[in-house]
């Protein structure tokens, strides 16, 4: 009787200690998140503040992983279960960014005196250069059902692998080689078509329901990384020798491999226990979609001030990105909590 009880108290305190050790681990896990979340948008703010022409050449190849770990993290964070309430997933996903997206085009057509082409600005996400994300964003959760299932199909899973670098090389290499001058619609419908970006979500679907996992060395993941970026920066030259004002696009070859390798490092981050989350950056990273959505107008009134054309590259970044969380952090104290999501601020 004395023994039964020893051995249901000592159930009882593994119990307790298994729900510690597992909201701990979830804690953790999201502040690693946060802090990746942070990264992300820095690099953002970063591409969107970066100097033009040969400069871009030597800056992007570190900072074009930005909307690929975004995109990963909505994968990775995307759970095969959703299947299972499809309607519930499109209503919390998409009108979560569907309003910000709505009142931030408007104040962007108004600041650009677009208001007379709103509706056509709006439904071709040209208010604004960033906002074609939102676009991107809405395809990857229309399309999760079918991307569960391909996942799922052994078979056919490396359908998902090709997508993007297809896509590029028929929309972006061929015309550069045969000379052809890609029309103005396509450009437009490739402007906010996910095609481009498929590798970084399917990646994240895949890694995040465990249906492979990378065992690879963090140090040799690194190495590869870092010789990725110098090809990057050949490419970018190459390109900016033939005339290519985008030269450090993220939609080319070696920018698509960069992110993968960069993702794959951000994998094992937040997979292996030993490295720790950086709380400095917590709060950078649960006020990121706000700062998307406001950074581009503070860029836009701060060009008219003379000092902040001629601050460095990286000052001007700074301040962007501090003028915009502060917006949130005012947001958020200010507005209700139903308005601050309407602003994409919660």
């Amino acid at each position: 009787m004395f023994k039964n009880k020893i051995l249901q108290t000592n159930k009882q305190t593994n119990k307790q200690t298994n729900k510690q050790t597992n909201k701990q681990t979830n804690k953790e896990r999201f502040v690693k998140i946060q802090v990746v979340r942070a990264l992300a948008i820095i690099a953002v703010v970063m591409i969107h503040t970066a100097p033009v022409g040969i400069i871009q050449v030597l800056i992007r190849p570190f900072i074009n992983f930005a909307v690929a770990t975004f995109l990963f993290l909505s994968g990775y964070l995307t759970k095969f279960s959703v299947a299972e309430n499809i309607k519930q997933m499109y209503s919390k996903r998409i009108m979560r960014v569907i309003i910000p997206y709505l009142i931030w085009s408007i104040l962007y057509c108004v600041i650009y005196h677009k208001i007379d082409k709103l509706l056509l600005n709006i439904f071709t996400a040209q208010a604004n250069g960033a906002m074609y994300y939102i676009f991107v964003y809405v395809q990857f959760v229309l399309l999760t059902p079918a991307l569960i299932r391909l996942a799922q199909s052994t078979k056919m899973r490396w359908l998902g692998w090709i997508v993007a670098p297809v896509s590029i090389v028929i929309v972006k290499y061929i015309p550069a080689l045969i000379g052809y001058q890609v029309s103005p619609f396509i450009s437009l419908v490739w402007g906010f078509s996910c095609l481009g970006w498929f590798v970084f979500y399917y990646l994240g679907l895949l890694l995040g329901n465990d249906l492979i996992d990378l065992q690879i060395n963090l140090k040799i993941l690194v190495l590869i990384y870092v010789l990725s970026l110098l090809i990057q920066m050949v490419e970018g030259y190459a390109w900016f020798l033939m005339g290519d004002v985008n030269c450090g696009s993220q939609l080319k070859l070696s920018s698509l491999i960069s992110s993968i390798l960069f993702i794959l490092i951000v994998y094992r981050y937040l997979k292996d226990n030993k490295y720790h989350a950086y709380r400095i950056f917590l709060g950078i990273g649960d006020a990121s979609f706000g700062i998307y959505l406001s950074h581009m107008m503070f860029i836009i009134v701060l060009s008219h001030i003379s000092l902040y054309n001629r601050l460095p590259f990286i000052l001007n970044s700074a301040l962007i990105l501090l003028s915009s969380y502060v917006c949130v952090l005012i947001g958020r104290k200010v507005c209700g909590e139903r308005i601050c999501r309407w602003f994409g601020f919660k």
